[in-house]
């Protein structure tokens, strides 16, 4: 219980400045910073004239594009299949981070650095780009732009992302995550181990000069494994840009629990506050940059109560049953189940516990959280960006109640931005319910039978529909049906909530100012932040409900 207050305040602590420096660097109000992207825009030839919205979007999609060609081609270079590696480079392009292949031993570091980690950033820096586009739509009176997505990706990724990410590598560093350019080493075994001829570990053995014995009698095509690979590579560089930029893919199929990625409790904490950092920070950019710094508190409070409700009912699940399967013994209960609210709130999909083990309970939280789009707090940039449609919702149906136009920090909302906004919002429930229906009619191998089996596959493409990457595992995800529906799933979870976005940002930005009058209803007070947390909440129990009492539910009711 300390672990996590001492986790959470220090989260706040961070994001408050780092927030205030962030909407310094979008705005332009460093000097030295501004004349540093000019000097890089001026020398690539790249105009640095504000955008419409459309030319703003070509950008986004077509630096998406590239990406994903890019990663695409490195993946087949290194031996994946056609389909596994359309997947795989869909998912760190969309900031996903899917594996579903074990990562420790399929690919070079080669690829990692100059394929997988780039991506980690790039994928980052455009959901922090889009949001910013966004905001300048409130900002901005009838111009129309939203701004400059060359300055706005350079300013990400050279003053937001890489000194936090340089901070955060030497702070693993220190804590004892590997960095080296070594694939994997072999290590010697304690205890020497046989398996058969199709791999399975032989128990209640006796290995005497180089044979094996079971029962007394010897075991003939038994193999004798006296080592271990460990897996290497740039795990701390590796590790800063996963939790940074929530993005969640590791160097291990353990994740951030194995020792090697996570060493100590300490590497624990710092991993965990990374995780929330960037995303809490950004409600605080946003307060400053509207120039009206309780709105974005309003927001933050908003995220945060929906984040305390999700810990207290995960961990009272966990620890009321006692429950430690699944959960690394270094961190216990309470680190596994902050965690797990940590990473799948903010659209992490990293590890330090097997969702797999969670009771039924304890897995509906995770659940819910992506299923709702993951906008408490959320991942970089794309998490406030879907608060912001959820607000724009809330506004419109307040609106409808006391017979105004709804209008939100000074701006008219009209059909076209109600629109774009239920898009915005219902697009990753259709995803996740397209792909969990398909999932359903045709199962992958090794699921478990009954209602636990349901929510094996319910989690995992709420994960790929949401951009979470987390899992439940215990199957086969390595299929052509994961791998090719779950990558369209992906992709249409990330960039039409974007292209609504700029959209409503476009028209916002053409918009006059209105004054405030005695009607005008206020966004920042405590009780419209509570009805928002109603309408999110509403919202996701109208979409999921059925599915979950058919998993998560079922399974504790039963």
């Amino acid at each position: 219980m300390i672990s996590i207050v001492i986790i959470l305040t220090l989260s706040v602590a961070l994001a408050i400045p780092l927030g205030v420096w962030i909407q310094k660097v979008m705005c332009r109000d460093v000097a030295s910073i501004s004349r540093q992207e000019d000097w890089i825009l001026n020398r690539l030839k790249i105009s640095d004239t504000p955008m419409s919205w459309k030319r703003y979007l070509t950008c986004v999609l077509l630096v998406s594009g590239i990406s994903f060609i890019v990663l695409y081609i490195l993946l087949l270079a290194d031996g994946y299949t056609w389909d596994l590696a359309f997947n795989t480079a869909i998912s760190f392009v969309t900031n996903t981070n899917w594996q579903a292949a074990d990562p420790a031993f399929s690919l070079s570091w080669w690829v990692w650095a100059f394929g997988i980690v780039v991506q980690m950033f790039v994928s980052a820096a455009v959901g922090m780009c889009v949001l910013f586009a966004l905001i300048r739509g409130f900002v901005h009176a009838q111009d129309g732009t939203v701004g400059n997505f060359w300055q706005d990706f350079t300013g990400c990724i050279l003053y937001i992302l890489l000194p936090v990410n340089i901070v955060a590598a030497l702070l693993l560093g220190i804590c004892g995550t590997p960095m080296n350019l070594n694939e994997s080493s072999a290590s010697a075994l304690m205890d020497p181990v046989a398996v058969n001829e199709d791999g399975t570990i032989l128990y209640g053995i006796e290995i005497e000069n180089g044979k094996v014995y079971q029962d007394g009698k010897e075991v003939s095509n038994a193999q004798i494994a006296d080592q271990q690979l460990v897996p290497g590579g740039l795990m701390a560089a590796v590790e800063a840009a996963k939790q940074t930029g929530t993005n969640g893919g590791g160097l291990t199929a353990a994740n951030s629990a194995s020792p090697l990625e996570n060493p100590n409790g300490w590497s624990n904490l710092i991993e965990n506050i990374l995780i929330l950092l960037i995303p809490m920070a950004l409600c605080f950019s946003f307060g400053s940059m509207i120039r009206n710094k309780k709105q974005g508190l309003a927001i933050f409070l908003s995220m945060a109560l929906l984040f305390a409700i999700g810990l207290a009912c995960c961990f009272g699940a966990e620890y009321s049953a006692a429950n430690l399967l699944g959960k690394e013994s270094r961190f216990g209960v309470g680190s596994s189940a902050l965690w797990a609210v940590s990473t799948t709130a903010a659209s992490s999909g990293s590890a330090n516990l097997s969702f797999n083990g969670l009771t039924p309970l304890g897995s509906l939280v995770p659940m819910i959280l992506m299923q709702i789009g993951e906008v408490v707090f959320g991942g970089v940039g794309t998490g406030l960006i879907g608060m912001i449609g959820f607000i724009i919702l809330t506004v419109f149906i307040a609106g409808l109640m006391v017979g105004r136009t709804p209008e939100f920090l000074a701006k008219k909302i009209e059909p076209f931005e109600m629109k774009n906004s239920v898009i915005l919002c219902i697009c990753a429930p259709i995803c996740i319910l397209i792909g969990s229906a398909l999932g359903s009619l045709f199962p992958a191998s090794g699921l478990d039978q009954g209602a636990h089996g349901f929510s094996q596959i319910l989690y995992a493409w709420s994960s790929m529909g949401a951009n979470n990457g987390s899992a439940m595992a215990g199957f086969a995800t390595d299929t052509m049906l994961m791998n090719l529906l779950g990558g369209v799933l992906m992709a249409l979870g990330r960039f039409i909530p974007m292209a609504s976005a700029l959209a409503i940002a476009g028209s916002l930005g053409a918009k006059k100012v209105i004054p405030a009058s005695a009607g005008t209803l206020a966004t920042d007070t405590p009780l419209f932040s509570m009805l928002l947390v109603i309408i999110v909440l509403l919202i996701g129990a109208l979409s999921f409900f059925p599915a979950l009492a058919l998993g998560p539910l079922a399974q504790f009711f039963g």
